[in-house]
């Protein structure tokens, strides 16, 4: 008898906190991937290449289409000031976050448009953030084109 008790205890003693980080864990994580994405979508719009390549890890990986693989935070600041140069603006929707250790998955939408507004392309992304130093920091990122060559 005494044996259940201890079992049915401890059971309910690490089962009482769960409820409460299910509910705040992937609202709190979802909040903090989208600052991810407004960080992401001001730096692009602003045209800082640098700013940009500060929110990805040092071994991260750019794969955008019709392009090969940006490898590094060098690759990655040259990949992002050469398509700045274009002069696009970017929206970026958050869709769906789950989180998973030092890992979070996204996705999403983005538009490019130019300074003038003019509609250039438009799809979803994937993003795979990582956990470093406490914060989040883009790992692997990727996107297409929803539009018909």
């Amino acid at each position: 008898m005494r044996r259940r008790i201890t079992i049915g205890l401890a059971t309910l003693a690490l089962a009482v906190p769960l409820p409460a980080l299910a509910q705040a864990g992937p609202s709190d994580l979802r909040t903090q991937i989208a600052k991810m994405d407004q960080a992401w979508q001001t730096a692009y719009n602003a045209g800082d290449a640098a700013a940009l390549t500060a929110l990805y890890t040092q071994d991260a990986k750019v794969m955008a289409p019709g392009a090969e693989p940006a490898s590094g935070s060098a690759a990655i600041k040259a990949f992002f000031a050469a398509d700045l140069a274009n002069g696009a603006k970017n929206t970026l929707t958050l869709g769906d976050v789950v989180g998973f250790g030092d890992f979070a998955l996204e996705t999403g939408g983005w538009v490019a448009n130019t300074a003038a507004g003019k509609h250039l392309d438009h799809g979803p992304f994937m993003t795979l953030y990582k956990k470093v130093d406490g914060g989040w920091k883009i790992y692997r990122d990727t996107w297409n084109s929803s539009m018909k060559q």
